[in-house]
């Protein structure tokens, strides 16, 4: 599979297929395709009940679609940002924020993970990333720009959960409430936030997609 990233402002993932190579992605990302490649969905039936229940109330797709060469077909957000592209070894996972993956491999195991909020009324309730597993190439968007990290054992920053984009499965996410201040008022008026810490690769992104029509 050959892939090449084009455009700057609204970026897109170009992607040339041989025959009986395969991506998949969630669904609506398509820009266009040669009509040589095929297309059919790929249902995630893992999980049994838990499964079902985590997509019905989390958000998580119930399938993806594949694309089959051979031909070229591209794909976008069709949001400001950066794409970027890695290729993932054997066994080497990384998390990417929902709604944030472009493709992936055929190769490429597909998971999901649970960040879990506060259990404060009123705030973060917790969120899902997409647990991608080598070998294989992936794809992702991030909205705004993205700022890349390298973790050392131990290393901590704290972060807004917008800004989330991907990280090594072994940097560690946890969630907290950051006072504004002193008192009942400063916990009261407190926001929700993410302790994280190496080792890992961590990349953030500077536009927190869900205040994007804001």
């Amino acid at each position: 599979m050959e892939l090449d990233l084009k455009g700057s402002y609204i970026p897109a993932a170009l992607v040339k297929l041989a025959p009986g190579e395969e991506v998949y992605c969630e669904a609506g990302l398509m820009v266009y395709s040669d009509p040589t490649v095929g297309f059919r969905y790929r249902w995630l039936t893992q999980g049994g009940i838990a499964g079902v229940m985590k997509r019905s109330i989390g958000g998580i797709p119930f399938h993806l679609q594949t694309f089959q060469g051979p031909g070229y077909v591209a794909f976008s957000r069709q949001r400001p940002g950066e794409v970027r592209a890695l290729e993932l070894k054997p066994g080497e996972t990384v998390d990417v924020a929902e709604h944030s993956l472009l493709l992936a491999e055929r190769s490429v195991q597909y998971d999901t993970q649970y960040v879990a909020g506060t259990g404060r009324v009123g705030r973060m309730i917790g969120f899902w990333l997409d647990r991608l597993t080598g070998p294989g190439k992936i794809a992702f968007h991030g909205h705004g720009n993205i700022l890349a990290f390298t973790l050392a054992p131990g290393e901590t920053l704290d972060i807004d959960h917008g800004a989330l984009l991907l990280k090594d499965a072994t940097v560690q996410v946890q969630s907290y409430n950051q006072p504004l201040g002193g008192g009942l008022m400063g916990h009261a008026l407190s926001f929700e936030a993410l302790h994280v810490a190496g080792p890992g690769r961590l990349m953030l992104q500077t536009l927190d997609p869900t205040r994007s029509h804001e």
